[in-house]
C-alpha cells in the first residue's frame, strides 16, 4: 500500500513540475476571464501541495490523502475569488480600440440622499479609456 501511495505521488509531482515548468509565450492577456483561470490554476496547484504538506505531518500520513483534494479546492475558490477581484472592473473595457470582456465586480457604495444614508450595490457595464 505505502508503495503505490509512494508512486502516485511521485507520478503527480513530476506531472505537476512538467506543467509548471513549461516555457509559455509572452503575450499579454487581452481577457480577464484568462487571468481569472490563470489565478485559479494557481491557487489550485497551490492549494494541493499545503494539501500533500498537512497530510505527510498528520500521524498516519497514508489514510489523510483527502487533505490534497481539500486543498486543491479550496485553492480553486481562493484563486478565482482573487481573480475575479483583480481583474477589470467591468463588464467590457475598450482598450486601444479593442474591446476586452471581463467579469464586472460589484462595488458597494454609501451615499447620503437628503439626510438618509443609502447602502446601494453597483457593477460598471462599460469602461473606456481615452
Amino acid at each position: 500500500m505505502f508503495k503505490n501511495a509512494m508512486k502516485y505521488t511521485l507520478v503527480g509531482a513530476c506531472s505537476l513540475f512538467a506543467f509548471v515548468a513549461t516555457p509559455s509565450l509572452s503575450a499579454a492577456a487581452d481577457f480577464e476571464v484568462e487571468t481569472v483561470f490563470e489565478d485559479a490554476l494557481y491557487g489550485g496547484a497551490i492549494g494541493a501541495l499545503v494539501g500533500a504538506g498537512a497530510m505527510l505531518i498528520s500521524s498516519h500520513p497514508t489514510s489523510n490523502w483527502d487533505y490534497i483534494l481539500t486543498g486543491a479546492g479550496v485553492g480553486i475558490i481562493g484563486g478565482a475569488a482573487y481573480g475575479v477581484y483583480t481583474s477589470s472592473r467591468s463588464l467590457a473595457k475598450i482598450e486601444d480600440g479593442k474591446m476586452v470582456v471581463g467579469v464586472p465586480t460589484p462595488q458597494i457604495k454609501v451615499e447620503n440622499y437628503n439626510d438618509n444614508t443609502v447602502v446601494a450595490l453597483q457593477a460598471d457595464l462599460l469602461k473606456v479609456n481615452y
